[in-house]
C-alpha cells in the first residue's frame, strides 16, 4: 500500500470516529429540556380597544402521568394550561407571558393556531409576520378561525382526547375540514392573500355539565372563513359548502350524498370515495377560462326507491343525478368565493404556471375578472360501482312478499 493511500485511509478513519461522537454529544443546545415550556396551541384575537389578546397552551410536566413517579397532580387534574397576556403586539404579549412562567417557551411543537373574529378580520399578516420570525415554528400548523371570543376554545372539555390541539388536528386528519397550515397562508398573501380557512364553532352541550359545570361547552366544525386580500371576509361557506370545498381542493376523503330517484322521486343515499379534482386554465382565442374537472366512485349506502338497480339504464340515470347534484354544490362554492373577491383555489398560479404571458396581461386586474367575468366549467363524473347486497329497497321487497 502507497503512502498516499494510507493517508487516505487514516483520514477516512478520522472522520469516522469523529461523526460517531457527534451522535452521542447529547442535545444541540446548551438548554435542558426541563427548562422549556413547549407550547402546543397559540390563540390571538384582538380586544375592542385594539390591543393583542394572546394565549399559549402548554403542557404541565407534573401532570402528565399522574399517580407515577414524577408525577404530583391529581387524577382529575388537566394535563395542560393556557397563559395569556394582552399588548400592544405579539411580541410584548409573548414577553409578558414569558415573564410570568418558570419556563422558557419553545414553539417546536406548536400544532395549532386559533384566530378570533377581530384579529380575521383585521388581517393576520402580523401573525404570520411573527411565526416567520420563529426559526423552531413549524410551517406545518393548522390555521383556524372562530367567530366567537378565542378564549371561548379554553372552555371546552376534553372527553377523548388530552389536548387541545389533537381535537383539532383530528379535524383535518379525518377529512372533515380544511387542511390550511402556515406555509399555505405564505404562499396564498405572496398571490393577494385569499385562501379558505377552516371555522370552528361553539354551543353548550347540557349532557357535559354533569361531569364538569364550569366547562358545558362543546366544540365542532362550523364550515369555512373566505379570507380576501388576508383578511376574513363577511361571506362564509355553512358546513355542507365545506364539502364541496374540500371536494374542489382535493381533501376529501369520502362523503355522503342524498338524492332522489328518477322513478318514484324516494331517496337514495351513496357514499363516494376516491374523489380527484384538476383544476385547468384554457384559453381559446385569446379568452382565459377554467375547467374544474373531477371523478368520484360511489356506491349505494341505502335505497327507499323501488328503483332496480340491476337495469345498467338505471344506474346512468342515478349517476347522472349525482353528478348534477355535485356540480351544484361545487358551483355554490365557487360563486361565494367570487362574491367574497376571493381567489380561494389559487386560480391565478394555475395561470401563471401554465401561460405565464396570460397571467402577466390580466394579473393587474385579477381580483375584479375572476369575481365578475372569469367562465368557469365545473365537470363532475361519478361511476356507481357497487349497488349493495340487495337491487330493490329491504322496504320494497317486503311489501312485495305480503
Amino acid at each position: 500500500m502507497s503512502f498516499l493511500n494510507k493517508q487516505r485511509r487514516f483520514l477516512a478513519i478520522v472522520l469516522l470516529i469523529l461523526l460517531l461522537f457527534t451522535g452521542v454529544g447529547g442535545c444541540w443546545s446548551s438548554m435542558e429540556l426541563n427548562t422549556r415550556a413547549f407550547v402546543q396551541s397559540v390563540l390571538i384575537d384582538r380586544t375592542e380597544d385594539g390591543q393583542i389578546q394572546l394565549y399559549v397552551g402548554v403542557p404541565l410536566p407534573n401532570r402528565m402521568v399522574p399517580g407515577q413517579a414524577g408525577g404530583s397532580g391529581p387524577q382529575t387534574a388537566e394535563p395542560f394550561t393556557f397563559v395569556g397576556k394582552k399588548a400592544e403586539n405579539i411580541s410584548q404579549a409573548l414577553r409578558l407571558i414569558q415573564v410570568d412562567i418558570s419556563r422558557s417557551l419553545s414553539f417546536g411543537q406548536t400544532r395549532v393556531i386559533v384566530v378570533g373574529r377581530r384579529m380575521a378580520e383585521h388581517g393576520i399578516d402580523e401573525i404570520i409576520e411573527f411565526v416567520n420570525r420563529q426559526p423552531a415554528f413549524r410551517l406545518s400548523a393548522n390555521l383556524y378561525v372562530t367567530r366567537n371570543n378565542v378564549d371561548e376554545v379554553m372552555k371546552i372539555p376534553l372527553v377523548f382526547e388530552r389536548f387541545l390541539s389533537d381535537i383539532l388536528k383530528r379535524y383535518v386528519s379525518t377529512h372533515v375540514t380544511l387542511d390550511t397550515t402556515v406555509k399555505d397562508f405564505k404562499l396564498a398573501k405572496y398571490k393577494g392573500g385569499d385562501i379558505l380557512t377552516p371555522l370552528v364553532v361553539f354551543g353548550k352541550a347540557s349532557e357535559i355539565s354533569a361531569e364538569n359545570p364550569k366547562k358545558n361547552m362543546w366544540m365542532g366544525s362550523g364550515g369555512a372563513a373566505i379570507f380576501s386580500g388576508g383578511k376574513m371576509s363577511d361571506i362564509t361557506l355553512n358546513r355542507k359548502e365545506l364539502q364541496g370545498a374540500l371536494w374542489i381542493s382535493s381533501q376529501m376523503k369520502s362523503s355522503i350524498i342524498t338524492v332522489y330517484s328518477p322513478t318514484d322521486g324516494k331517496e337514495i343515499s351513496c357514499t363516494t370515495e376516491g374523489v380527484s379534482t384538476s383544476i385547468k386554465p384554457i384559453i381559446k382565442n385569446g379568452q382565459i377560462s377554467f375547467k374544474i374537472k373531477s371523478k368520484a366512485k360511489a356506491h349505494v349506502l341505502s335505497s327507499m326507491s323501488d328503483i332496480d338497480f340491476k337495469d345498467p339504464e338505471v344506474i346512468l340515470q342515478v349517476e347522472k343525478i349525482l353528478d348534477k347534484d355535485t356540480e351544484r354544490r361545487l358551483r355554490l362554492v365557487i360563486d361565494k368565493t367570487r362574491q367574497a373577491r376571493s381567489d380561494s383555489f389559487l386560480m391565478s398560479q394555475y395561470l401563471d404556471w401554465r401561460y405565464p404571458k396570460a397571467w402577466n396581461s390580466i394579473k393587474h386586474r385579477w381580483k375584479s375578472y375572476y369575481a365578475t367575468e372569469l367562465p368557469i366549467e365545473i365537470d363532475v363524473s361519478i361511476r356507481l360501482n357497487r349497488t349493495g347486497g340487495v337491487y330493490r329497497s329491504i322496504k320494497q321487497e317486503t311489501e312485495k312478499i305480503r
